[in-house]
């Protein structure tokens, strides 16, 4: 059996003798734990290693019933299309296409990696199981901080969005029927994705050829993922790098990228699913969006991965099946309106 193994891009935090207090679900927000820079120490990211993929490896598949036969669900998989042109380079997405007619129902895959670091390959063993699910998935990179601040990130998301639409019939994508799934940071993109608009400024520039395509997805699945900031101490550097400035300096660059900032009536559902042990993002942080949520009359749900942290949830693909269960009612039960 093919055995993936990826070291994910790491951040933590470095505590010298001060623990974070625990808490409970029926916590109050206001309870949310701080982390400074004296307590915590820097905000440090990992190495990452990628594992190199094989065209000929087989993927662990779901078998399926057929008569008397087992035979697996089968799918087309194109590596490294870009799907955007910069100045500077190019970004490219792995796209996998469930075998048929179609069209499908798609899923946009956002990796995660603090915003600077990642690849779309962690997304693999993930996008293995969406696409025999009967999704066409697209797991994109995108462009990293430092070199590339905030909001680049969701630009490149929202232009992903836009070119799935805009090339649906080359890939068999039912445009009425797209979500998105991402993990840590590509959580946080997802959930921006979700509830953000034209009038939100974070379109980014939008090429001519796909003026006419919205950056507007049906449901959103967001794993481990920072929706708020308020975990971040006034004077913290944690995220310069990304921001540009300390929240004291810059609170409204901080409000900026918070997808809780945006929750209006017209959002789509969402699903949340959190580590409870995750010492890199607190858990209340997508709590805190779960309410907000809720308190705009959207669906929201919220679960949390009881014993796991934050790299062990990633890699725990029950995750994925819940996923794959919460796409399935929102994405093929009925058919939603997509929104301009």
């Amino acid at each position: 059996m093919f055995v993936l193994l990826i070291l994910y891009p790491l951040f933590y935090f470095v505590c010298s003798g001060v623990a974070l207090e625990e808490t409970t679900l029926d916590v109050g927000i206001s309870n949310f734990s701080v982390f400074s820079e004296d307590c915590v120490g820097r905000f440090f990211v990992g190495i990452q290693q990628e594992a190199k993929s094989n065209e000929d490896d087989s993927p662990p598949r779901p078998r399926v019933t057929n008569g008397s036969k087992r035979r697996r669900p089968t799918y087309k998989t194109i590596r490294n299309v870009v799907y955007k042109k910069l100045s500077d380079g190019e970004l490219k997405c792995d796209m996998f296409i469930p075998s048929g007619a179609g069209p499908f129902p798609a899923i946009l895959a956002v990796h995660g990696g603090a915003w600077r670091s990642g690849t779309k390959v962690t997304m693999l063993r993930h996008a293995w199981r969406m696409v025999s699910a009967g999704y066409v998935v697209v797991a994109i990179d995108y462009r990293h901080a430092p070199e590339h601040k905030f909001p680049a990130q969701i630009h490149d998301c929202k232009h992903a969005v836009r070119w799935m639409r805009a090339n649906a019939d080359a890939y068999k994508i039912d445009v009425d029927r797209l979500g998105a799934f991402g993990y840590s940071a590509g959580g946080h993109l997802v959930a921006l994705l979700g509830t953000t608009g034209p009038q939100d400024g974070l379109e980014g520039e939008v090429e001519a050829s796909l003026a006419g395509f919205s950056s507007r997805i049906q449901c959103v699945v967001a794993g481990g993922a920072p929706c708020e900031f308020s975990w971040i101490a006034p004077n913290s550097n944690a995220l310069v790098y990304w921001l540009g400035k300390t929240k004291s300096a810059s609170p409204e660059a901080y409000q900026l990228a918070s997808p809780t900032n945006y929750v209006t009536i017209d959002d789509p559902p969402f699903f949340l699913f959190h580590g409870k042990s995750d010492w890199i993002v607190p858990w209340e942080s997508s709590l805190k969006m779960h309410r907000k949520l809720l308190d705009a009359d959207l669906l929201s749900q919220y679960e949390i991965a009881q014993g796991n942290g934050h790299m062990g949830t990633f890699s725990d693909m029950f995750w994925v099946q819940q996923a794959i269960v919460f796409f399935d009612a929102q994405l093929k039960e009925t058919l939603l309106p997509m929104c301009n």
